[in-house]
């Protein structure tokens, strides 16, 4: 018999020692969830027997935050990231339709080419550049040709404690006094991982119909203006210097536009997140808090 929403409350992370899976792990606990948390070394996403005995134990849900994320190795290493982004999700697709279970994928704003003038809407065709945004967009696929009770998550742009992100990489430049090159012709959302979860737990207890969202903080400014919006938060005077995609010589193509809507996500009465500015000024209040009397206060009430 299908799970109610009320009696939904068993979910599995894949990921789990990851940046987005230690931020749902750590949401699950606060909200009562009876929480299997598997990183890696408990759960090969990549292994079929392995997955399958994740799943004997019988989780209401599958939150996969396992992923490969090294998007300019990837054109590399194509292989590993086909194994984690592709292969893996299909396994576990697989053995969710098996069991009845609800898979929520995670995937990325990188499935869509970045030509588009306006924000990216889930059913958007998509076009993705490089090999990691291939292998997630084929990860896509093969969790809904296999899955039939499944949400696919497209998120963009995560920071958060306990693992590398750009809003670390900036603070740390800004408080060594260091000058910084930052592309300024990238535009996209950035995302606050503990936000992130809570809206990751907020779908899974819901009766929002299956399919694919989006879910961002919004914002969708260049990744050189939010470098300036950190150090103005941080009350921190700073030389930031605009370069294009082309002068920065990264490995893997980037989409140029890749603001994702979270209008289907809000529609289905899902709680909305806070805009991305809010979002960065709590996580550096966060991470401050500890390091000087008055940093969180000061960058809590920093700025617009």
């Amino acid at each position: 018999m299908e799970s109610t929403v009320a009696a939904r409350r068993r979910v599995l992370v894949t990921g789990a020692g990851g940046l987005l899976g230690r931020a749902v792990c750590a949401a699950a606990r606060r909200a009562g969830w009876d929480l299997m948390a598997l990183d890696r070394a408990a759960c090969d996403i990549t292994d079929s027997a392995a997955v399958a005995q994740a799943l004997a134990a019988g989780p209401d849900a599958v939150i996969n935050c396992a992923a490969y994320t090294k998007v300019d190795l990837a054109e590399r290493e194509i292989a590993a990231a086909l194994a984690a982004n592709t292969v893996g999700p299909a396994l576990l697709a697989a053995a969710c339709a098996a069991r009845g279970t609800i898979l929520l994928q995670i995937s990325t704003d990188y499935v869509f080419d970045g030509c588009a003038a306006r924000p990216y809407e889930p059913d958007d065709a998509t076009g993705p550049r490089s090999v990691y945004g291939r292998s997630k967009r084929d990860g896509e696929a093969w969790v809904r040709a296999l899955a039939p009770r499944h949400w696919i998550v497209r998120t963009s742009g995560l920071f958060g404690a306990g693992g590398s992100n750009f809003v670390d990489a900036i603070v740390q430049r800004l408080l060594h006094g260091e000058p910084l090159r930052v592309v300024d012709d990238q535009v996209c959302d950035r995302t606050y991982v503990v936000d992130l979860a809570d809206a990751l737990l907020a779908l899974a207890a819901s009766e929002a119909p299956f399919g694919t969202y989006h879910v961002t903080n919004a914002g969708g400014v260049s990744w050189c203006f939010l470098a300036r919006v950190v150090a103005e938060l941080l009350g921190v005077e700073a030389h930031i210097a605009a370069v294009t995609t082309a002068e920065w010589g990264a490995a893997a193509p980037r989409p140029a536009q890749s603001v994702l809507s979270n209008a289907k996500y809000l529609e289905a009465g899902l709680p909305p997140l806070r805009s991305e500015r809010e979002a960065v000024a709590a996580y550096l209040a966060s991470r401050m808090d500890t390091a000087a009397p008055d940093a969180a206060d000061r960058v809590m009430g920093g700025g617009r």
